[in-house]
């Protein structure tokens, strides 16, 4: 019984270290940028004409990526400037949110505006899935 005990004990920490961060990563990526549902992210980069950035790795986005999307993966964007306009809103995606929220939180410091920057809700991975159905 103490064994078991201590499973279901251990398995709750997961559950709720889980949870707790799931909420904490929301918060902060709704502080750096606007999140937005996959089909709205995408429905509002085509009307904006906006710049279009997946920071997967590069074997990740040849395999299937956005139309229009351009690879910069997020650890090339942390070493140095963008290179990115900050005069035209920026798209970031990458396979879940918590990917393109190092990505925003790198953009802000290059002075780029909380306005003009835009988060894929679940990232890329949960976009491929709903497609799949």
């Amino acid at each position: 019984m103490q064994i078991l005990s201590f499973i279901t004990l251990i398995l709750t920490f997961f559950l709720i270290f889980y949870a707790v961060s799931a909420i904490s990563s929301n918060v902060l990526a709704r502080r750096r940028a606007t999140v937005l549902k996959s089909d709205a992210f995408i429905e509002r980069q085509q009307a904006t004409h906006g710049q279009l950035i997946d920071v997967r790795e590069k074997e990740p986005f040849k395999r299937s990526h956005l139309k229009g999307a351009r690879n910069m993966p997020a650890l090339s964007l942390a070493q140095g400037k963008s290179g990115l306009r900050q005069d035209i809103p920026v798209f970031v995606y990458g396979d879940t949110l918590a990917n393109a929220l190092g990505v925003a939180k790198r953009l802000r410091k290059e002075g780029f505006n909380r306005s003009n920057l835009f988060l894929m809700a679940g990232g890329f991975r949960q976009f491929a899935a709903k497609q799949k159905r």
